[in-house]
């Protein structure tokens, strides 16, 4: 089958999809494919696929599948992202998959499941998300060109550690079509966060086993806020929570997550 052309109103320019180098496509109506190779500003600091890359993957992948069928002029915000990693964590060339379908008239609201495959086409992690259509028709946004000047993912959110938070200095590149923060990009600070939690806390934290966040109000650039939680230590399975606030003290997003310990 024949991918399908671009939808226009994916045709906008959005700055953290154009960091991370990631390439989308179109197999029909209501699908996406998102294509994610290594490079330096995907990595985390133990030189595997940051974990917030694969949260930033999913999140790209079911919105452009709900973007694909939306009218012009258009605009849509992730409500809700639940993903579960399925196996051990990957490394080399990641592959998102993903459908949409609508669950109000004309795609007021729709929903949409994906998939992350391995470069062997294993199956890594899944997803389900939940979005809401807007009015607007997106800004004219430049790309990000100097992503492999970041020698990390960490670098390239620009995070600083506070003695009860994580911070984070919202810029350019790290926003979406709209000129608000990206939503893999508030996915990514908030698993940030719990780990920086769990750090302190004397834990691993180990790796992601899953994620759910939930957006309420979009960030803005400035200096965001993401406050952890550690909710309770398994001997294999840590679990701890988050909460990020813009620069006036509102409350954007809260994100729940597992991480587990490899116990040999």
């Amino acid at each position: 089958m024949a991918e399908s052309p671009e939808p226009a109103i994916m045709a906008r320019l959005n700055p953290f999809r154009s960091a991370l180098g990631l390439r989308v496509s179109f197999p029909g109506p209501g699908q996406a494919r998102v294509d994610a190779d290594p490079r330096p500003a995907s990595q985390g600091d133990d030189g595997c696929i940051a974990p917030g890359v694969l949260l930033t993957l999913m999140d790209i992948a079911l919105g452009h599948a709900v973007a694909s069928r939306l009218p012009e002029p258009s605009s849509f915000a992730t409500v809700s992202l639940q993903i579960l990693v399925r196996s051990a964590w990957p490394t080399g060339r990641l592959t998102a998959a993903a459908g949409a379908q609508p669950l109000a008239p004309d795609w007021r609201e729709a929903a949409a499941e994906g998939t992350v495959y391995s470069s062997k086409g294993d199956p890594v992690a899944t997803a389900q998300g939940f979005f809401a259509r807007g009015a607007g028709g997106g800004r004219h946004l430049a790309p990000v060109r100097d992503a492999d000047g970041f020698g990390s993912f960490r670098q390239l959110l620009g995070l600083r550690d506070a003695e009860d938070s994580l911070v984070m200095a919202v810029e350019h590149r790290h926003l979406n079509p709209d000129g608000v923060m990206h939503g893999g990009a508030m996915a990514a600070f908030l698993d940030e966060a719990m780990r920086a939690g769990l750090r302190k806390d004397g834990a691993g934290p180990g790796r992601l086993g899953s994620f759910s966040i939930r957006y309420l109000l979009p960030g803005r650039p400035g200096a965001l806020r993401a406050f952890p939680r550690v909710e309770r230590h398994g001997r294999r399975i840590h679990f701890a929570s988050a909460s990020a606030l813009g620069e006036d003290g509102g409350l954007l997003s809260t994100a729940e997550a597992t991480y587990l310990e490899d116990l040999g």
